[in-house]
């Protein structure tokens, strides 16, 4: 569950002003973006859209927002502050060993055969066992926090333009590269840049 105020790129509990005047914003900067409707960009900006509208339409209803108040924190309630160790198949992406479409058609894969995931990539010819040997060895040793370090990590994923497991693999990767978690993501082709440069300006983001 992710936070509506983070949609908006807000804090927690941002008053009506500040929820009224990001939402104006944001619609009208999505809006103006002159982009292909097929395109990446054209997709994210109307995901954008979609999404924006969905939370300021529950932020901006005293009953919908009470309710939405009362599930956020359970859902708090129930977060432990832990870390976590990356799966297998994010560190298989990271490495480049596999693409994100591989990794996606092998999850699909275990959903049927009920089978570990380095088992059905070593199946499909995508990693050795020398490969998985070290793979496996990493995943001892890398960890990363269940909540994502990174807000906008956290916002991509709430707006709907990425996947956790995008994020993830971003966040690994920046272990090894000097780049933010946006300029990874936008490398990989997961997110347009030009969405990205409106949704940046009202967190302040570098």
């Amino acid at each position: 569950m992710y936070s509506l105020y983070t949609v908006l790129g807000l804090d927690e509990n941002a008053c009506d002003e500040a929820v009224n005047a990001a939402y104006s914003h944001l619609r009208h900067q999505l809006a103006a973006l002159q982009l292909e409707p097929c395109s990446l960009g054209g997709a994210q900006a109307a995901q954008c859209l979609a999404a924006v509208e969905q939370s300021y339409q529950t932020l901006s209803n005293p009953e919908r927002l009470s309710e939405y108040q009362h599930a956020w924190k359970l859902w708090l309630n129930d977060v432990e502050a832990t870390e976590m160790q990356p799966k297998l198949g994010q560190l298989c992406v990271a490495a480049g060993i596999i693409t994100l479409d591989d990794l996606n058609n092998a999850i699909e894969s275990q959903t049927k055969l009920d089978l570990p995931i380095g088992q059905i990539m070593q199946e499909n010819l995508l990693i050795t066992q020398a490969e998985l040997d070290g793979l496996l060895l990493g995943q001892q040793l890398i960890t990363l926090p269940v909540d994502l370090p990174h807000r906008i990590g956290q916002r991509l994923i709430a707006l709907g333009l990425v996947t956790e497991d995008m994020v993830r693999i971003a966040l690994i990767e920046q272990r090894t590269f000097d780049k933010e978690l946006a300029e990874l993501l936008i490398g990989h082709g997961w997110l347009d840049p030009d969405v990205f440069n409106i949704l940046k300006r009202p967190l302040q983001l570098q």
